[in-house]
């Protein structure tokens, strides 16, 4: 065999399991991969590895097959499930590797919580079963909610969220067999901790010569509950350094307490409101794509430091990351077989990587775990939000159709409990009610079920509903939440979105229960809340969005104050300034627009839960705390105001239209400025497009498209206003759907123009000689010649029009340097020597000297950093309404009291 040779045992499916191979050959080594079953690993045909196909779960079998490779370097395994048969083998054959023993304890999450509990290290409560009685007996004391997990696994298989005894004992059932169709492996046993609340996060730890380095703090994000599964990590972690290296030195502790003393260890970690708390530590590389993302993140290959490592090269502590990074995943919303899989973004500068998990014909089954991910992407940037806002903006641009198995439409059950005779004709449903798409309807439906908890919450505490039957419907609402919504995909609508989940609760929670659910409301005043809920949302993604592209402005405003560049009126070069001032003054001018944006939420105060039909309820309700459930302060006055007005959506549109009109003229001025005759800056060639005919010819298309973008959002207003300025003052279809059904687009075409504006500000390059040429024959500095004049006692228009005249006698034949020696001539003392002398002159009335930029630029960044924070108020606010309104139906479906 091969000399440099280099071993993995088995290898995980996604991720970095492809990598690793193909990086070791990259680095110069031979890579074998010994698998039981070659075929769960699709990518083996193209990652140039030999496959020794062999008995893994038997490290006997392993080391023979070891023995055999010439020139072994080393032995890796970066599946959690066979990293203990790697190190054993490792260290039969004297190779690098850790101590098995503690590889095995550490996988064991029960030996793991209880050595970690024994060297007083935060853990949860845990409780380990093997049997249904077993789970009950442990559940009689314990407070809900509950994790269920296999007591060995990895990818958030098996783990479950449970909020009480029957779901514990579902999520055990599946818990035991959930590794058997991944690597044919049993689960006996399985554990029981007590959830703890918090932000996730994770230390990645590498020990090496009797110290434990960490390369970083990584915060998680995580799907719905009752399941786990990570969607997304950001590196740096959004943490003080301060607290990172707390976090950093509590991580290393726990790997120190399992005796782990050679390679990766991955540590997940909770910080509760007592302090960080150890969910479980890895004794293995990452998963989750992360070793990628940092790969970016860190400016080294996390996949060759390990290759290295296991190969005895001696580790080198990194000194700091290079970027920020982040990574998003795109989960399937259903079974079924994968029609259409395709990102329709590009790479860029901010989206390094991305690449799909699954393939279009695949069949895919909601597993509740890693298994559920199609596709990653990977966001760099300098901040971590610049860099996961790419990431999501790239996994956002995927296509995903997933094909289902027909069935018979029930449109009894869809049409509603309260009117089941109504059945749409077919042509009309196919026209106005087509049937529900999660990928569409998904965010209106998670607004319907936030102000069904508020609505029964407020109906529970003022005795008009049973406590009984509230938790009942609360339980139901907290299932479809958590399982996407997936049993309304594909569903007939006949009469619209709320009926058919009205019908679905029905369904699970019983007719009689969830015949209160309407009590006190219409579909009048729950459509006014949930355009009201769209609204505030879009407005806020729209305020981050520019806020992007501020910061963005303000970097290379900061960096081009300095530079000298023509101001321009009328497409006329006007006066020396710089791009520097020019990106102030579109920072200023979005400003304006995100505060007026930021008084708009501050007008949406009003919650319309009450106004019924428009003209309010008999029932005694308390409409106050609905709307502070839904993050609102007020209840609205007026029934039928709170149904009719569509004020607050139009001013928002109207809004977007200024922001968008704005976006465009910037285009505008960015396109000219492009061409050759001007050729004041340029776009990289991964932000234009070439010709289909002409080989010399670079487009900044992308310009075109923010001006496009802004008709799709003065049409979307227009489309509005039109649609509302003839209904009646009452709920109509006119004002309530159509009044506001535009604001989905005019949403996404607006902030694909902010996100295009911001790349372009970002990257773009200014071409100082240009810029400088155009202003030196001198003739745009003639107004401060002027008013120098002025100042020695020549009035004004006698001095403009001696210069004017001066001016035109120039020869245009001669070069720019003569026209300037002839002004100078005939203007003596009064010309500025340069155009930087004249922009420094311009230092009044906002002008572009230096002096009045750097105070520009000052003012510009303490507002910028005033707006964020009123940004985050905002929504902090919201998230505080939507965690008390949680915390409240968990207390109505455990039986507590309300506080």
């Amino acid at each position: 065999m091969d000399q440099n040779s280099f071993l993995f045992v088995e290898s995980n499916t996604t991720g970095t399991g492809e990598l690793l191979l193909k990086r070791a050959r990259s680095l110069g080594f031979e890579p074998y991969l010994v698998t039981r079953n070659p075929s769960r690993y699709p990518f083996l045909a193209e990652c140039g590895a030999r496959v020794i196909e062999a008995e893994t779960r038997n490290p006997d079998e392993i080391i023979r097959i070891a023995a055999k490779l010439a020139g072994l370097a080393g032995i890796f395994s970066s599946s959690d499930y066979f990293v203990e048969s790697a190190s054993r083998v490792a260290k039969a054959i004297g190779l690098p590797a850790a101590r098995p023993e503690a590889i095995a304890n550490c996988r064991n999450k029960w030996k793991q919580v209880t050595e970690l509990r024994r060297q007083s290290i935060s853990v949860p409560e845990t409780r380990l079963v093997s049997s249904v009685r077993d789970v009950e007996k442990a559940l009689v004391q314990t407070i809900f909610p509950v994790v269920l997990k296999p007591v060995s696994g990895s990818g958030s298989c098996g783990v479950r969220l449970c909020e009480n005894t029957s779901e514990a004992v579902e999520a055990f059932k599946g818990a035991k067999g959930v590794l058997l169709d991944q690597v044919d492996l049993h689960s006996p046993e399985i554990l029981i901790q007590q959830y703890v609340e918090g932000q996730e996060y994770s230390a990645e730890i590498i020990a090496y010569n009797g110290s434990l380095h960490c390369l970083g703090i990584i915060a998680k994000h995580k799907g719905a509950p009752p399941c786990f599964v990570e969607i997304g990590h950001d590196f740096p972690a959004p943490l003080p350094e301060p607290s990172r290296d707390e976090l950093a030195s509590f991580a290393a502790g726990a790997v120190s307490a399992l005796d782990l003393d050679f390679g990766p260890a991955h540590v997940e970690f909770v910080i509760s409101e007592s302090g960080p708390v150890i969910i479980e530590v890895n004794p293995r590389l990452a998963g989750g794509m992360i070793p990628v993302m940092l790969s970016h993140g860190l400016g080294t290959s996390i996949p060759d430091m390990m290759i290295k490592l296991y190969s005895g090269e001696a580790f080198v502590p990194l000194r700091a990351s290079k970027n920020a990074a982040a990574v998003r995943f795109r989960l399937a919303h259903q079974s079924g077989k994968i029609k259409r899989l395709v990102f329709f973004e590009n790479l860029g500068p901010n989206t390094p990587e991305a690449g799909l998990l699954k393939s279009e014909g695949e069949d895919i089954q909601i597993n509740g775990d890693f298994r559920d991910r199609v596709a990653y992407a990977v966001g760099v940037a300098d901040e971590v939000n610049v860099a996961a806002s790419a990431a999501e903006r790239m996994i956002d641009s995927i296509m995903l159709d997933i094909e289902t198995p027909t069935r018979e439409p029930d449109n009894n059950r869809d049409a509603g409990l309260s009117e089941p005779t109504w059945t749409l004709h077919p042509e009309a449903m196919k026209l106005l009610a087509p049937p529900i798409e999660i990928s569409r309807d998904g965010r209106l439906l998670q607004f319907q079920a936030a102000i069904d908890e508020a609505h029964l919450v407020m109906l529970a505490d003022h005795g008009l509903v049973g406590q009984a039957v509230a938790a009942d419907l609360l339980t139901s609402i907290l299932d479809l939440q958590g399982e996407g919504f997936k049993s309304l995909d594909g569903r007939d609508a006949p009469r619209g979105l709320y009926l058919a989940y009205e019908a679905e609760l029905a369904a699970r929670a019983g007719e009689d229960r969830a015949g209160w659910l309407h009590l006190a409301r219409s579909r009048n005043d729950l459509n006014a809340t949930i355009s009201l809920l769209a609204l505030r949302e879009a407005v806020s993604s729209v305020s981050r969005e520019i806020g992007i592209a501020q910061d963005a402005l303000l970097q290379r405003a900061e960096e081009a104050s300095n530079l000298v560049a023509p101001l321009y009126s009328q497409y006329q070069i006007a006066l020396p300034g710089s791009p520097g001032h020019y990106l102030l003054g579109v920072f200023f001018a979005l400003e304006r627009e995100r505060q007026r944006l930021h008084r708009l939420l501050e007008d949406i105060r009003s919650c319309p839960m009450g106004a019924g039909a428009g003209g309010g309820t008999s029932m005694p309700i308390d409409p106050l705390e609905t709307a502070s459930l839904l993050g609102f302060e007020l209840p609205s006055f007026n029934s039928l105001d709170a149904v009719a007005s569509r004020d607050l959506h139009l001013n928002g549109l109207s809004l977007f239209t200024s922001v968008s009109i704005l976006l465009s003229r910037v285009a505008q001025d960015l396109q000219v400025w492009t061409t050759r005759e001007f050729a004041l800056i340029d776009v990289p060639r991964n932000l234009a497009g070439g010709s289909s005919m002409l080989p010399q010819k670079k487009n900044p298309y992308l310009l075109e498209h923010i001006k496009g973008s802004a008709s799709t959002v003065m049409g979307a207003y227009v489309s509005a206003a039109s649609a509302t300025c003839k209904a009646p003052f009452s709920n109509s279809i006119e004002s309530s759907n159509y009044g506001c059904s535009p604001l989905g687009l005019a949403e996404d075409a607006l902030k694909r123009a902010i996100i295009l504006t911001s790349l372009l500000v970002k990257f773009m390059s200014f071409n100082v000689t240009s810029m400088r040429r155009n202003l030196e024959d001198g003739l745009a500095m003639t107004t401060v010649a002027a008013e120098r004049m002025a100042a020695r006692g020549v009035p004004f228009r006698s001095a403009h029009t001696q210069i004017g005249e001066i001016a035109a006698r120039l020869s245009q034949d001669s070069c720019l340097a003569n026209r300037r020696g002839e002004l100078a001539c005939h203007l003596g003392g009064v010309l500025p020597a340069s155009p930087e002398e004249c922009r420094e002159a311009l230092e009044f009335g906002g002008g572009p000297a230096k002096a009045s930029t750097d105070a520009q630029l000052s003012l510009a960044t303490s507002l910028f950093r005033e707006t964020q924070l009123k940004c985050a108020e905002i929504r902090e606010r919201w998230a505080s309404a939507e965690m008390y309104r949680k915390r409240r139906v968990k207390e109505l479906i455990h039986g507590r009291p309300p506080p």
